[in-house]
């Protein structure tokens, strides 16, 4: 039997603790590997840092939510997409080394859009200039961390936005369907950046579902622009929204 316990740790000759803002020695174990111990969920270790950030409609009531466009279809989420409900862009310098890494993005149907058949969505990644041409809403943006002054560099716009053309380092992440029919109110559409893909099994059309949509790993550094837009063949009025995100920058 070998003194190291489960965590790979040797159970004897552990560092003592050192003095607040002192620099110690890394801690290993018996074989010299490096050992790393959590701080908590990994989003409060970013977040005690300043590093994470959330955002949300600028207000709580139905009536100032965020409103899509009238009558999004395949065309304009297509691979030229001209119609975005989110749009997020890194506004740091650029010969800035800040990465934004996305975790979340979550949105709540309040008013269902009207006559839409199927409920589906598209995603995009690019660069440069802002694609924003017109409309949306600036997102509030929040720091979690009350001992924290940081500011993020990430810009997170919504709602009925219309979007330039795409240049020539478009990408075209993901797109998919949310249900083969109209939206419903109470629908929650949750986007998770790097984590597992998710099954939450059939959806019956009548009935409020949360639908989970696992994204790859998104790192957006200056200029770079992330696209999200939500779409519905026969659609003939916008639907209305909450949104929140939330994501960390180093």
């Amino acid at each position: 039997m070998s003194d190291v316990n489960f965590n790979g740790l040797s159970i004897r000759g552990l560092p003592s603790p050192i003095a607040n803002n002192t620099r110690g020695p890394v801690r290993t174990d018996r074989y010299g590997n490096l050992v790393t111990r959590p701080g908590g969920k990994w989003r409060t270790t970013a977040a005690n840092e300043g590093a994470y950030f959330v955002a949300h409609n600028a207000t709580n009531d139905a009536a100032t939510t965020l409103a899509g466009h009238a009558a999004p279809v395949l065309v304009d989420a297509d691979v030229t997409m001209t119609k975005a409900f989110i749009h997020l862009i890194s506004s740091a310098g650029i010969t800035s080394a800040v990465r934004c890494e996305l975790d979340f993005i979550e949105i709540e149907v309040i008013t269902a859009g009207a006559n839409g058949t199927a409920d589906s969505w598209a995603t995009q990644l690019d660069t440069g200039a802002t694609r924003i041409s017109s409309g949306g809403t600036a997102l509030t943006t929040v720091n979690p961390n009350m001992q924290s002054s940081e500011t993020p560099a990430l810009v997170p716009t919504g709602g009925a936005i219309t979007v330039g053309a795409e240049s020539a380092n478009v990408r075209h992440l993901a797109h998919g369907q949310f249900r083969p029919s109209i939206q419903i109110a109470g629908d929650k559409y949750l986007f998770e950046f790097g984590g597992d893909p998710a099954n939450v099994g059939a959806t019956s059309i009548a009935t409020i579902a949360h639908h989970v949509v696992g994204l790859p790993p998104v790192i957006l550094g200056p200029t770079d622009q992330f696209l999200l837009a939500l779409y519905s063949p026969s659609q003939s009025a916008a639907g209305v929204y909450k949104v929140r995100m939330g994501w960390t920058e180093y």
